[in-house]
C-alpha cells in the first residue's frame, strides 16, 4: 500500500519559499535589514521567508566546527550553535525587531519561517549547565559531540523534550511565527517531531514543519516538506557540464517519497554558498542560473530561492562572515537592483511565483518525463491535472540545438523563455536557452 504525505495548507503547497541568512543579506546584517525590504519581496510575488538562525549563539573561540575554522574569518559565533533558544542575538536585533518583521510580513500577505537547531547545542549553553542531563554524556561527564563539535541534544530526556516542545510553542504563540526549518531533522526522533507538530497545530492549525534531511517517511505523521541534496547536486552537475540531463530524471524516478509529498527544490543555501568554491551564478551564468530556478519552480515539490538569486547576485558569501567578522567575503549588495542581469531576474522570478501561486497543475499535478533523441542535454517534462498541462523544456548545455516537441502545438502558450524561438512544435534552443508552455483547451 502507497504511504500518504500529510496534507499541507495550500499557502505553503502554492508558494516559493525564499531564504534568508540575515548575515549575509545586506551589508547592516539585521532583521530590521530584512524588514524594510518585504515591500520588495512582496513585489516580486514571494510568500513565505525562512531566515536562518537568529537565536543568542555561543560566543567562543573554542568548539569551533572544522567549516568554521576554514572559513578563517575569526568569527567567535556560529548560527548553528546555540546558546539561548529563548532570546535573540544581538548581532541581528531584539524580540521587538523579530516582532516587527511578522507583523509587517503578515500585512504584506507573507508566511515567516524559524530555523530550529535541535541536533545539538554549544556546549557552555547557560540551559546545560543547569540541566546537563539534556545533553548526552560520556562516562567521565564530558559531553558526546556531533561531526560538527557541539554538544549532543539527548532526547531521552523528558525535561529536555518539554523544553524544545515550548520554544516552538512560543515563537508560534507570542511572536506569531507559522512554522520552521528543522536543522538537521534526520537526528531528531520521528516521535518527537510528531508531538511538536501536534502541539503547534493546537495554537496554529496551518503551522509547518520543513525537514533539513531525507527521512522522506517523516512527511507520512509530522514534516511538510523535506530537502532533497540528491537533486540539488544533480541539478548543480548538470549545469556545471559534468553530468548529463538524463541524471535529472533518474535522480527524480530513484527517490521514493509518500504519495503526495513535496521535496524542497533549491540550488544555493547557505551551506552551499560557503562550502561549493564558486557561486553557481557564476558557474552556470546568468542563463544557466535562471533556466535552474525555472526548473525547480516547474518540477513537483516547493522551489526555494536563496537571497540575491533573485537579483542575480554573484557575491562571494560565508555563512560565518557578518559586518564584525567579513574575512576574505562579501554580502549581497543589494544597490545592484537596477542592472541588466538583476531586472531581468527580477521579472522572470514575479513570472515564477504567478505560476506558482495560480497553477494546480504545479501544485498537485503529476510529473511526466519527456523521452527526446538529445536526452544529454534536454531536460523536458509536464505536470499534468485533468485536462491542465504545464510544460517545461531546456537545453542544459551551451551549444544550440533544435528538438521537435509534438505535444508544442497552437493549443500551447509560451508562458516564459529565454534563448528559445518556437517554430511550431520545434524549438530553437540557444545557449542553455528554456521554455515553459501552457495547453490552454483539451485537443
Amino acid at each position: 500500500m502507497k504511504r500518504t504525505a500529510i496534507t499541507s495548507p495550500d499557502w505553503f503547497s502554492k508558494s516559493a519559499i525564499y531564504q534568508i541568512n540575515p548575515r549575509t543579506f545586506s551589508e547592516e546584517g539585521t532583521i530590521k535589514a530584512i524588514t524594510d525590504e518585504i515591500p520588495f519581496l512582496k513585489e516580486l510575488g514571494f510568500r513565505i521567508l525562512y531566515l536562518c538562525p537568529i537565536f543568542e549563539e555561543e560566543e567562543s573561540l573554542d568548539n569551533r566546527s572544522p567549516r568554521q575554522l576554514t572559513s578563517k574569518t575569526g568569527n567567535p559565533k556560529n548560527p548553528y550553535r546555540m546558546n539561548d533558544y529563548f532570546s535573540i542575538d544581538k548581532e541581528y536585533g531584539t524580540m521587538d525587531d523579530l516582532k516587527e518583521l511578522v507583523n509587517k510580513a503578515h500585512d504584506a500577505g507573507m508566511y515567516v519561517l524559524l530555523d530550529l537547531v535541535y541536533a545539538h547545542i554549544g556546549n557552555n549553553a547557560d540551559i546545560i549547565k543547569r540541566h546537563p542531563e539534556f545533553v548526552m554524556q560520556n562516562q567521565d561527564g564530558s559531553f558526546v559531540c556531533t561531526e560538527w563539535n557541539f554538544a549532543k541534544i539527548d532526547f531521552n530526556s523528558e525535561g529536555l523534550r518539554e523544553y524544545l516542545y515550548c520554544n516552538m510553542v512560543y515563537y508560534i504563540s507570542a511572536i506569531d511565527v507559522d512554522g520552521f526549518r528543522c536543522d538537521m531533522g534526520d537526528y531528531v526522533p520521528i516521535d518527537f517531531w510528531n508531538e511538536a507538530k501536534k502541539r503547534i497545530l493546537r495554537v496554529k492549525p496551518e503551522a509547518v514543519l520543513i525537514n533539513e534531511g531525507d527521512f522522506y517517511h517523516y512527511m507520512e505523521t509530522a514534516f511538510d516538506s523535506c530537502y532533497c541534496g540528491a537533486w540539488r547536486e544533480s541539478v548543480r552537475n548538470v549545469f556545471c557540464g559534468t553530468s548529463s540531463a538524463l541524471a535529472l530524471k533518474e535522480v527524480h524516478e530513484i527517490i521514493g517519497l509518500p504519495k503526495g509529498a513535496k521535496l524542497l527544490r533549491d540550488i544555493d543555501n547557505h551551506d552551499t554558498v560557503t562550502d561549493w568554491e564558486e557561486r553557481t551564478e557564476t558557474v552556470a551564468g546568468h542563463d544557466g542560473m535562471e533556466q535552474i530556478l525555472a526548473l525547480n519552480y516547474i518540477i513537483d515539490g516547493i522551489p526555494m530561492v536563496y537571497s540575491g538569486n533573485e537579483i542575480a547576485c554573484c557575491a562571494k558569501l560565508n555563512m560565518f562572515s557578518n559586518r564584525f567578522y567579513r574575512g576574505d567575503f562579501e554580502y549581497t549588495d543589494r544597490s545592484k537592483i537596477n542592472s541588466e542581469a538583476s531586472l531581468r531576474r527580477q521579472f522572470v522570478i514575479k513570472e515564477l511565483n504567478k505560476l506558482k501561486n495560480n497553477s494546480d497543475a504545479l501544485c498537485k499535478g503529476e510529473t511526466v518525463w519527456i523521452n527526446t533523441e538529445y536526452g544529454d542535454s534536454i531536460v523536458a517534462f509536464k505536470r499534468v491535472l485533468g485536462e491542465q498541462k504545464i510544460i517545461f523544456v531546456g537545453n542544459t548545455k551551451n551549444t544550440s540545438v533544435d528538438i521537435e516537441i509534438s505535444e508544442i502545438t497552437k493549443n500551447a502558450k509560451c508562458l516564459l523563455s529565454n534563448n528559445c524561438t518556437v517554430n511550431g512544435s520545434t524549438l530553437n534552443f540557444g545557449a542553455c536557452g528554456y521554455a515553459v508552455f501552457q495547453i490552454t483547451t483539451a485537443e
